[in-house]
This record gives structure tokens, C-alpha cells and sequence, in this order.
């Protein structure tokens, strides 16, 4: 049995709600939710009655990258288990970028790996007080992927960028706002009203004009998102042939699983 949904859709009242929904695995990415994340982006950017998307994560947390416990059961397929998965969120975040539909994402918690990039296909992205954000790539020993290496660097400079990356510091969200990373945040007692706030805003005032204000923001970010989620899918899949990235990865969960039995 495979249980619940781990990324559910619902449509109603113009406004298509995307939520990551396996608190348990703190919404890491899997076969099964990368599949469903996808499907649930190319079926909200299409619905003709959609004017808004919002994309949050159930629980505590909002994603916190892939499954390492999943990488490693498909550790002799491991290269190809990967490029399964950035095939599959890469193709839903070009959906959601490159759709003339806003996205509003509520950063409900905890982000990290590829959740960041996931994050940052928000248009307006509204984050709980309490949420952190950590990039993580390098201490499980894998390069950035989910389109962070395009976004995080236009957003906040390469310097910046190489830093937020190459030593996996914890971002509060009062500093992803000074950075320019999240849109507003709010005390976490009012993040549902604020996030439901800003949706209802956008949904009455959508039209033509704001969805070609969204194409020309990102036009000025550069067209090369396709091409730059090639290379991070192309180099992520090759790091993990190596040896020494699969040791990593093998620690990393070790780790991770001694925190969950204290």
C-alpha cells in the first residue's frame, strides 16, 4: 500500500492549491511526490479557470530536499534514480515559472535543497517567522539542482550565492527578507491569514496585465532556465556515480537516522 498522496491539487474559486503533503517525510522528495509535483503543476497551469496558484507544504516543514534514505535503497541505480527525480521536479518548475499564472508560496517551515528551488518558483513567496532556510547540497555531498544555481544568483549575486551554497549556512526568514529571498514575513500566528490575504488580493485583481508583468520579470532574470536546469540535472546525475558521493550520502543518512531514534 502506498498510502496518502504526497502532493495533492485542489481548483476552486479560480485559485489552484498545490501542497506538498507528506509531513511525515518532512516533504522530501521521492519517486512518487517528484511524479505527483509535476502532475499537479501541469494541471494547474492549464485549468483555464485558474487565476492564482498557491504552492505549501503540510506539517512543520515545507520540503527538505530528496529523500536520502530513498537514495540510498536505490543506490545501484542511483544516477538514474536521480535524473528520474529532476526530470520530474525540473519539469514542474518550468510549468510554474514560465506559466503567466502568479504563484503565491507560503514557506510554512523548515526548506532545504531542492525545496529552495522549489520555493523560489513563487512569484510572492510568504514565509512563517520561524521558517529557515539551508541549502544543504554540499554536506550530503551533491550540486544544486531545482533551478537554484539560476535563481539564487540573479536574486542575491553570485557572491552571495557561492556562500549560501558552499557552506550550507541556516538562513532565518527575517534574512532571507533582507536578501530579497522571501516577498514578506509574518509572525507565525498570522502566516494563514497573510498568506490567504495576499491570494484573495491576487485573485481579484489577476488579469492579462499581470500575467505579462510576471513574463517580463522573468524575462529580465535572462531565458536560459531551461538550459541551466539541464546542466544541474546533467551534473547532479554524475555526482552520484562517484564513490565518494555515495559515502557521503551513506553518512548523511546515518546521521539523520541516529537523530530520529533519540
Amino acid at each position: 500500500m502506498q498510502g496518502p498522496e504526497p502532493v495533492t491539487l485542489g481548483i476552486a474559486d479560480g485559485i489552484a492549491r498545490i501542497v506538498l503533503a507528506d509531513p511525515d517525510n518532512r516533504n522530501a522528495v521521492t519517486a512518487r511526490s517528484s511524479a505527483a509535483f509535476l502532475a499537479a503543476a501541469k494541471k494547474a497551469v492549464s485549468a483555464p479557470e485558474v487565476r492564482v496558484i498557491v504552492l505549501s507544504g503540510a506539517g512543520d516543514f515545507f520540503c527538505v530536499g530528496g529523500h536520502i534514505g530513498e537514495f540510498m535503497a536505490n543506490e545501484s541505480s542511483l544516477p538514474e534514480h536521480i535524473a528520474t527525480l529532476t526530470d520530474n521536479i525540473h519539469g514542474g518548475i518550468r510549468h510554474l515559472v514560465r506559466s503567466s499564472i502568479p504563484v503565491v508560496v507560503g514557506l510554512n517551515g523548515m526548506v532545504a535543497g531542492g525545496g529552495v528551488g522549489i520555493m523560489l518558483t513563487g512569484d510572492v513567496i510568504v514565509a512563517r517567522r520561524s521558517a529557515r532556510i539551508n541549502s544543504g547540497y554540499t554536506r550530503s555531498g551533491l550540486t544544486p539542482d531545482a533551478g537554484l544555481t539560476w535563481h539564487l544568483p540573479r536574486l542575491i549575486g553570485h557572491a552571495r550565492a557561492f556562500e549560501v551554497v558552499a557552506f550550507n549556512e541556516f538562513i532565518s526568514a527575517q534574512q532571507a527578507l533582507e536578501l530579497g529571498l522571501v516577498s514578506r514575513v509574518v509572525d507565525d500566528e498570522a502566516f494563514e491569514a497573510e498568506l490567504e490575504a495576499v491570494v484573495e488580493s491576487l485573485n481579484r485583481s489577476v488579469g492579462t496585465m499581470l500575467g505579462d508583468a510576471k513574463r517580463l520579470l522573468r524575462q529580465v532574470a535572462g531565458e536560459t532556465l531551461e538550459a541551466q536546469l539541464d546542466a544541474e540535472a546533467a551534473a547532479i546525475a554524475a555526482r552520484v556515480a562517484l564513490p565518494e558521493t555515495v559515502e557521503k550520502l551513506a553518512a548523511f543518512a546515518s546521521r539523520q537516522s541516529a537523530k530520529g531514534q533519540r
